[in-house]
């Protein structure tokens, strides 16, 4: 499966998110191969997200792990507020693959 664009394909054919944000890729330092990457997925207010993210991770076929982290519009919102939360740190140092519009 190709690394981003297929993967927010299936993420989104499974969800609605509002965000999926990158903000971890580890690399080869010879080839510069992505080895792993580690999304941040921002859903609709009421999801069930450990359910979401059991589904995504069974539905996402990649050839590197690709590891989810999960956070309602509301959380996200919240723990934005506070500069020295690990949301605060995605968004600030995440690149947005996706993002839903208005």
């Amino acid at each position: 499966m190709a690394f981003p664009e297929e993967v927010v394909g299936v993420i989104a054919q499974n969800c609605v998110p509002k965000q999926i944000i990158l903000y971890g890729e580890k690399r080869t330092l010879a080839t510069d191969q992505l080895k792993a990457a580690s999304l941040c997925i921002v859903v609709p207010n009421g999801t069930d997200k450990h359910s979401l993210q059991q589904k995504l991770y069974l539905s996402i076929v990649a050839d590197v792990p690709v590891d989810l982290t999960l956070y309602t519009a509301e959380e996200w919102d919240m723990l934005l507020a506070d500069a020295t939360s690990y949301a605060a740190w995605i968004a600030r140092k995440g690149r947005v693959l996706y993002e839903q519009r208005a």
